[in-house]
């Protein structure tokens, strides 16, 4: 895999992504490294149903079966719907500009209401 879509956003190795979501995230599993909510991160792979993170490196681990056999070793990853593209902010731009001062007067004459 060399690039997933995430909410419209293109997403390759190197890609910034926010991390959103930690519900449920690897519970009991005190061994894991997890991603800070809130934080940015860089993608330095692709895990079967998300990403490795640069700033993130956890060993591989056994994955059990529900019948209780090891069903493969690798790196833990993290899910695609736990992130968010990571879309800077704009550097702030000066703008030089000059403006003529023009002075408008205008006189309105108000009809009188008359009431009877």
């Amino acid at each position: 895999m060399k690039a997933i879509i995430l909410n419209g956003v293109e997403i390759t190795i190197g890609s910034k992504i926010k991390y959103i979501d930690d519900r449920k995230l690897y519970e009991n599993c005190s061994e894991i490294i997890l991603p800070k909510l809130g934080h940015i991160y860089t993608v330095r792979g692709f895990s079967y149903k998300g990403f490795y993170l640069e700033e993130i490196i956890n060993d591989d681990i056994q994955w059990i079966d529900k019948n209780g056999k090891v069903d493969s070793i690798s790196e833990p990853g993290f899910g695609s719907w736990r992130f968010e593209p990571y879309i800077p902010l704009q550097k702030k731009a000066t703008i030089n500009c000059s403006f003529e001062k023009i002075v408008e007067e205008r006189l309105e004459i108000l009809k009188p209401i008359v009431v009877t």
